[in-house]
């Protein structure tokens, strides 16, 4: 009863394993391909790391009143470098 079917599945079977084995094999290569594609590219990639920009920091207010001005700090480091006068003034206004 199982004589008739037996050799179509033993087919079957073996074209079965024959193309999974096939599709690894394949994929394989394709992962292969990838690999060597990002080595090259790391290799001729000219990307730079540049180093972040300075920017200005908020450290104290300036205020004018009546006829004096009064500079506010929020630190001691600020507030020692404006007693030894290193600092610079700029003008943004009239």
């Amino acid at each position: 009863m199982f004589d008739g079917m037996m050799i179509p599945f033993i087919m079957l079977l073996i074209v079965t394993i024959a193309l999974l084995l096939e599709r690894k094999h394949q994929e394989d290569k394709v992962v292969e391909i990838y690999e060597k594609k990002l080595d090259e590219w790391k290799e001729h990639s000219t990307h730079k790391k540049e180093e972040p920009k300075k920017c200005k920091e908020l450290v104290g207010l300036v205020f004018k009143e009546e006829s004096s001005i009064i500079i506010e700090t929020f630190d001691n480091q600020t507030t020692d470098k404006i007693e030894r006068k290193k600092y610079t003034i700029e003008s943004r206004g009239v």
